[in-house]
């Protein structure tokens, strides 16, 4: 998985970025790494806290997800992303044997989005950039009056663009191995029931 995603960064992002002379130049670079730093993290809080609101400020209006991994799902449309945000379908990849867990059952459901390891790219037109990060999403909840928990990791590589006048997410890569994580299959199949 990892593979895939470096491949996928080096083709799209510039290994080296174009240097930056004048203190106007150089602060507008800074501002607009700055800026996609942020939005990393406002998406993160968003989707941990449910700000859908945040979302819609956040995502392009016609941002495309694509998930790999363990899932396997495109989508397309910011309100379709943010519908899936909300409640996630999660379809596994063929192959992967952990049917999905019901969420609805988990009560206090808390996720937590722990997003590491960024590296930023702009263009040198800075109009688009690109953000290759780790991630670990952390969840915990109750069942049946016991507290369950559960983990996994993943690779985003995020696509940027500053066409509106103001940056916009236009694109997730998402390689995930988010069926390993207990919280997201069913413990009964994991209990061979």
């Amino acid at each position: 998985m990892l593979y895939d995603a470096y491949a996928c960064w080096r083709e799209l992002a510039p290994a080296i970025e174009r240097e930056r002379t004048t203190l106007e130049d150089k602060v507008q670079y800074l501002t607009d790494k700055m800026r996609i730093q942020e939005m990393i993290n406002e998406y993160a809080f968003a989707c941990d806290s449910r700000g859908w609101d945040v979302l819609e400020r956040l995502y392009d209006e016609n941002i495309e997800r694509v998930m790999k991994g363990t899932l396997d799902e495109t989508v397309k449309g910011r309100d379709n992303l943010i519908g899936l945000h909300a409640k996630p379908a999660l379809p596994r990849r063929e192959g992967v044997v952990a049917p999905p867990r019901d969420l609805t059952k988990i009560v206090g459901l808390e996720i937590r989005h722990l997003i590491g390891t960024q590296v930023v790219r702009v263009s040198d037109d800075n109009q688009s950039a690109w953000a290759l990060c780790h991630y670990q999403m952390a969840l915990v909840g109750q069942e049946n009056d016991e507290w369950q928990h559960g983990l996994h990791e993943g690779t985003y590589l995020f696509s940027f663009s500053k066409a509106t006048g103001d940056w916009r997410f236009v694109k997730h890569q998402i390689w995930t191995n988010n069926a390993a994580n207990p919280m997201f299959s069913d413990p009964r199949a994991r209990k061979g029931a």
